[in-house]
């Protein structure tokens, strides 16, 4: 899956190929088809907010998304195929929405 990916803290970026993400126990798996650019990724990026949310790296930048649903449990209230949309809301910062697919908690998107 293609990603724009930050190998190290106020390093530049760049596109390239890295593992599809797997989602865990009711997690849905989204398409990313358009992602969110704003002043906060830039701090993540840059490593400006290092000291008071973790950073995975290398790190996926990117907390906005719209996409379609490529996999939902059961129960989630989406199916595959629903166009979606949302913020991700995690603990640490890594995994984002600047890549082709995205692993979400249901509760963070809505149709």
């Amino acid at each position: 899956m293609r990603a724009f990916v930050v190998e190290a803290l106020g390093s530049s970026g760049s596109v390239r190929e890295i593992d599809e993400p797997k989602p865990e126990a009711g997690e849905l798996l989204v398409r990313v088809r358009a992602a969110g650019v704003n002043p906060f990724d830039v701090a993540v990026v840059n490593g400006w907010v290092a000291e008071f949310i973790e950073h995975r790296l290398p790190l996926v930048p990117g907390g906005e998304l719209s996409g379609e649903v490529v996999e939902a449990p059961g129960g989630s209230g989406f199916a595959a195929g629903d166009l979606v949309y949302g913020a991700l809301d995690r603990d640490w910062q890594g995994e984002g929405s600047w890549a082709g697919l995205v692993r979400v908690a249901p509760g963070q998107v809505a149709a």
